[in-house]
């Protein structure tokens, strides 16, 4: 898989354990990293694992529409998943 390749996603267990200890998390990384497509994803699967997924909620903006866009329809393909309201990934477009 694709992500499995991403500077990330090696780091999965520790970061979800850093941002599960601590009250705010700061990741700072490389373009491409993962840092916005996959640290959302060890997220959720951690609350999945421990039966909360219906109570997590993620938010992440990007400056740009089509990244917006291009980063949902992302997660919810590497989910195999619908991206949309009322979907586990969707997003919101200012003013629309």
């Amino acid at each position: 898989r694709f992500r499995e390749k991403l500077p990330s996603y090696g780091m999965r267990k520790e970061l979800v354990n850093l941002i599960n200890s601590s009250q705010v998390t700061v990741i700072s990384g490389e373009t491409g990293c993962g840092k916005t497509t996959q640290v959302t994803q060890f997220i959720l699967d951690d609350y999945i694992e421990r039966g909360k997924g219906s109570s997590c909620r993620i938010i992440c903006t990007q400056p740009r529409r089509i990244s917006a866009i291009s980063v949902a329809e992302r997660v919810a393909a590497e989910r195999a998943e619908a991206c949309g309201n009322g979907k586990s990934t969707g997003y919101q477009i200012r003013l629309e």
